[in-house]
């Protein structure tokens, strides 16, 4: 439930633990989504995620206005956040074995 939300969250250093500038910020929160990924249950879903992570931070760490890059900072927040929600439904999901039953 919400209290393991809570204990994961604050296993990744928590969600709003801004530190000093957006390069040291955005490298944290990749670091928090890389290592959230690994707790999907399965292994395609982990790497789908991780491929998107890098592909979209190469193609977003040099460009655009400070503006931007907080904007992008929040996104990734949010997304960390949504990886966390996500991984622990589909944990929940698999643990029933008449999911299993129906792969």
């Amino acid at each position: 439930g919400y209290s393991e939300l809570t204990k994961t969250n604050a296993r990744f250093g928590g969600l709003m633990s801004p530190p000093s500038s957006l390069r040291s910020q955005s490298l944290s929160l990749y670091r928090k989504i890389y290592r959230a990924a690994a707790l999907f249950p399965t292994e395609s879903r982990t790497l789908f995620v991780r491929d998107r992570l890098q592909r979209a931070y190469r193609e977003k760490t040099n460009s655009g206005k400070e503006e931007d890059q907080e904007e992008r900072v929040r996104l990734a927040e949010i997304q960390l956040e949504t990886i966390l929600v996500q991984s622990e439904h589909l944990r929940k999901v698999f643990e029933d074995e008449r999911v299993h039953a129906r792969f």
